[in-house]
């Protein structure tokens, strides 16, 4: 999906991406945090920041952090989180994923975080990463994703994210994330599926992207329909008032500019 599609939706959502949002995908947070070694020379770019959890996280460990992201309404509100936190290394930059505004060899340390699956091209993404890392610069990722060699579950659950979500473009599995990492002549060190993380509520889920009318009946009609596999890959649970609840897979990586 166009960039100008993703913004004009993350405008929209900017404010209600709170503490909540980030209960739900904490633990990716801290897996990168221990991961990425970081030193207090170190510079870091985080694509994608959102509302900057992530930048703000990293911030206390390293020299620099930039915060990239196409919508101004969640950099807005970045903005104001890092002011309450009286954090002053972090500055925060308007730009796509895959037309990184930064010249070669910027940073040391190059973040995302339950974002990529709204690119509209992750090998682009990934080349633009390369660009800018130094040599022996890290990469980590985290992000929503499907379970490899299983196309049938994968194409219902992007087709879940995708009417809720319209911004949401393909969740890969991690056989694909390798592939993509090493064409862009990245060195995976390490790539996995986290542990399970905090179970979403769907009604919760359906607000913070603003979907509601038809689109949200159509999700609450996947759920309720959906196959036993994948009721049991994403523990989906019917709970009170139709109400379901359910934890996406993630795949968390790191790689290395050679």
């Amino acid at each position: 999906m166009p960039s100008s599609s993703a913004k004009e939706q993350f405008d929209r959502q900017a404010t209600h991406y709170n503490t909540q949002w980030n209960t739900w995908s904490e633990a990716l947070l801290q897996w990168l945090l221990e991961h990425a070694d970081c030193q207090p020379t170190d510079t870091v770019l985080d694509v994608a920041t959102g509302t900057g959890f992530t930048a703000l996280a990293f911030a206390p460990l390293v020299q620099s952090v930039v915060g990239l992201d196409v919508s101004t309404g969640m950099l807005a509100e970045a903005q104001k989180r890092q002011q309450e936190q009286g954090l002053t290394n972090v500055v925060w930059v308007i730009g796509a994923a895959e037309a990184l505004p930064f010249p070669d060899n910027s940073f040391s340390v190059v973040t995302c975080r339950v974002a990529p699956h709204h690119f509209h091209s992750v090998p682009q993404f990934l080349a633009e990463v390369a660009r800018v890392l130094r040599p022996g610069g890290r990469f980590l990722l985290a992000d929503t994703s499907v379970p490899d060699n299983e196309p049938a579950i994968s194409e219902w659950q992007n087709n879940v994210e995708q009417l809720r979500d319209p911004s949401h473009v393909r969740n890969l599995p991690p056989q694909e994330w390798r592939a993509c990492l090493e064409e862009a002549g990245l060195r995976v060190e390490e790539i996995g599926e986290p542990a399970a993380d905090v179970p979403m509520g769907l009604n919760d889920w359906l607000d913070k992207a603003g979907c509601h009318g038809k689109n949200a009946i159509a999700v609450r009609g996947e759920f309720r329909n959906t196959s036993v596999m994948a009721r049991r890959l994403f523990q989906i649970q019917e709970v009170a008032d139709g109400d379901f609840t359910f934890v996406w897979r993630r795949v968390v990586a790191k790689a290395v500019k050679p």
